[in-house]
């Protein structure tokens, strides 16, 4: 048995906060249906880059999920909605808030027709702050958080953090409202994007509480102080990262590094820190950073190579733990946890195509064949 069999997820959401929760939810078994718009569909579909005619981050998202094309803005629609409701045990949105409630799909609208529905909304800034009404993306969140601005250098971001986070967020609070009793009574949850981003900058955060000084590069510890928890560059212009905290790796990492002799200054003053910086600046530029992980990395010293994307996923230690999955000919991100028995009991299944499963689940829910080609060729549904 899966972690989440027997619940049914109806996600209404588009991009990566929702897509990314309602992922993890599929991950644990759940039944997770893609409410999509009728010719449009999650625009994470058409996400470059693009491999035959696939986004690989729509397919790696979108996993095991089922998919039915619904127009919410006819009536016919909202009545296909509706009816879909009522099997449901969670249903997730993800627009500004007040969208749904003009749809016909409030809170209070959904547990009317599921009362004991887990209700979560996924925004920007919540459903009741000043900044609500507010559009915006991950590059804004990261922005509003705090996340861009602790150094000079800074630039759009790899990581789509704010996204990511709040997904995550929405899938545990899930979660938890259906420990406490799935299906007893309706559960309103409210995952604001920014605030959940705020709330991982424990680190950054407790640095200015404790100086009332805004965190920069070389801040304290984990910001750059310190030589023993840095970033250092190899002679063939690639990197090191270092993390020797504790008193055993940063002994092990002097003596393998050849500087014995800079061991008792872990914890000296500024200048002194400085100067053990620079001497392992000095020494990593000796050699290559592959030359230095293979010395390094298994001498319990808490450093390892800085790696590509590419080079991260085709690891050793990636495919050892099978971070990629191929799903009929198609490569996508795996999940990471796993447990025994596993959280999801049925196989992997590829990211479906836009109303893939709109006929199957329209006459699981009573329609008849006629009723749906006719809706169909209206445009309510695809």
């Amino acid at each position: 048995m899966g972690f989440l069999d027997g619940v049914r997820v109806v996600d209404a959401t588009r991009l990566l906060p929702g897509g990314y929760c309602s992922m993890l939810l599929s991950d644990m078994g759940a039944e997770v249906i893609k409410v999509e718009q009728p010719g449009l569909g999650d625009y994470m579909r058409a996400t470059p880059p693009t491999k035959d005619g696939r986004s690989p981050l729509h397919a790696s998202v979108n996993r095991n999920k089922l998919s039915i094309g619904i127009d919410l803005k006819t009536a016919e629609g909202k009545e296909v909605m509706k009816r879909l409701l009522k099997t449901a045990d969670v249903f997730i949105e993800g627009f500004r808030p007040g969208a749904m409630s003009r749809l016909g799909f409030s809170f209070n609208s959904v547990r009317r027709i599921a009362p004991g529905i887990v209700y979560c909304s996924i925004s920007a800034y919540g459903q009741e702050a000043a900044l609500s009404s507010m559009p915006g993306h991950d590059i804004n969140f990261q922005a509003m958080a705090g996340a861009m601005g602790y150094t000079e250098r800074t630039g759009v971001p790899l990581l789509q953090l704010g996204d990511m986070t709040s997904g995550m967020y929405s899938a545990l609070a899930i979660v938890g409202a259906l420990a406490k009793g799935k299906g007893k009574k309706a559960v309103r949850i409210d995952v604001p994007i920014v605030g959940s981003l705020l709330s991982w900058m424990v680190i950054p955060a407790a640095a200015y509480l404790a100086t009332g000084e805004a965190p920069k590069e070389g801040h304290s510890l984990v910001f750059g102080s310190t030589p023993y928890y840095n970033v250092y560059q190899t002679s063939d212009g690639k990197y090191i990262a270092v993390a020797a905290i504790e008193e055993q790796f940063w002994r092990n990492l002097v003596d393998a590094l050849g500087v014995p002799h800079l061991e008792h200054l872990r914890f000296g003053t500024p200048n002194e820190r400085e100067r053990v910086t620079e001497e392992l600046k000095r020494v990593f530029a000796t050699r290559t950073r592959d030359e230095w992980a293979k010395e390094l990395m298994h001498n319990d010293t808490c450093a390892t190579p800085v790696l590509t994307v590419e080079e991260a996923l085709t690891s050793g230690w990636a495919k050892q733990m099978g971070m990629l999955a191929d799903l009929k000919g198609e490569l996508v991100v795996n999940e990471a946890v796993k447990s025994h028995p596993a959280m999801r009991s049925r196989p992997f299944t590829r990211a479906p195509e836009l109303g893939e499963q709109t006929g199957a689940l329209m006459k699981s829910l009573g329609y008849r064949r006629a009723e749906i080609s006719r809706l169909k060729a209206e445009g309510a549904i695809e």
